[in-house]
């Protein structure tokens, strides 16, 4: 098996992430050649794995002729009783009209990373956010002050790793609410990650879900993330996922 992975002009690793793959896919006797653009890789075989950027992964599907069967997951109906708050869907452009409704958490809908996450308080905040050729869709939701938030690996619909990322160091996960919240997510890709937050109450709730074929590490072990990034890309693929049963 082959995985492609991503690096710089200098022909370094393009971010630690890549080279815990490599790490990863070379361990578990894997073929890995670097590539700075997609153009370089030759033949059009999906079983062929590319580690990447978002971008970057998904122009490789597009060009393989495979596209995605579901749009973004960032906060699934089916985990609504998990997200602690108001969740909805707006644009930009009926944002900025609406100053009743600021004071609130954005993030793009359908277009991953298109901007930064940010909270929405006054006019400055929507500088670089309108786009004269069209009107974003946005999700918003309620501010949360989270304390604390883990990023929980799911593979297959087992937890693979779970990671502390952000906030109180000393906080304490409650496992029995996240496998709850992988039971309930029934269309679950087959590798995610469900990220989760506690507020200064101590509720535990979701802070949104990431697709799992460009995340980051957060010191997850070589082997595991390989394993995690082969689960996604394979069914993206529509291949056969050579390392599901490792």
């Amino acid at each position: 098996m082959r995985a492609y992975i991503q690096a710089n002009k200098n022909g370094e690793f393009y971010n630690v992430n890549a080279f815990i793959a490599y790490e990863g896919f070379a361990s578990l006797g894997w073929e890995t050649i670097k590539f700075y653009d997609l153009n370089e890789i030759q033949g059009q075989i999906p079983e062929e794995l590319v580690v990447g950027g978002i971008g970057n992964v998904r122009k490789r599907l597009e060009m393989l002729g495979v596209g995605r069967s579901q749009g973004e997951i960032d906060y699934p109906t089916s985990l609504s009783s998990y997200f602690g708050r108001k969740i909805w869907t707006s644009t930009i452009q009926t944002l900025l009209e609406n100053k009743q409704d600021w004071n609130v958490f954005i993030k793009p809908k359908e277009t991953t990373k298109k901007f930064a996450g940010k909270v929405i308080r006054e006019y400055k905040d929507f500088i670089g956010l309108v786009d004269q050729n069209e009107d974003t869709i946005i999700w918003c939701s309620e501010i949360v002050d989270f304390i604390t938030e883990w990023r929980c690996f799911i593979r297959y619909g087992e937890i693979l790793d779970i990671r502390h990322y952000k906030g109180a160091w000393d906080s304490k996960l409650d496992l029995s609410v996240v496998k709850r919240a992988v039971k309930d997510f029934a269309e679950a890709p087959a590798a995610y990650a469900l990220d989760i937050g506690i507020d200064r109450e101590g509720n535990m709730k979701l802070v949104e879900i990431n697709d799992g074929h460009s995340l980051g590490t957060y010191g997850m072990n070589p082997i595991k993330y390989a394993k995690f990034l082969s689960a996604r890309w394979s069914e993206l693929a529509g291949t056969t996922d050579y390392l599901r049963h490792l």
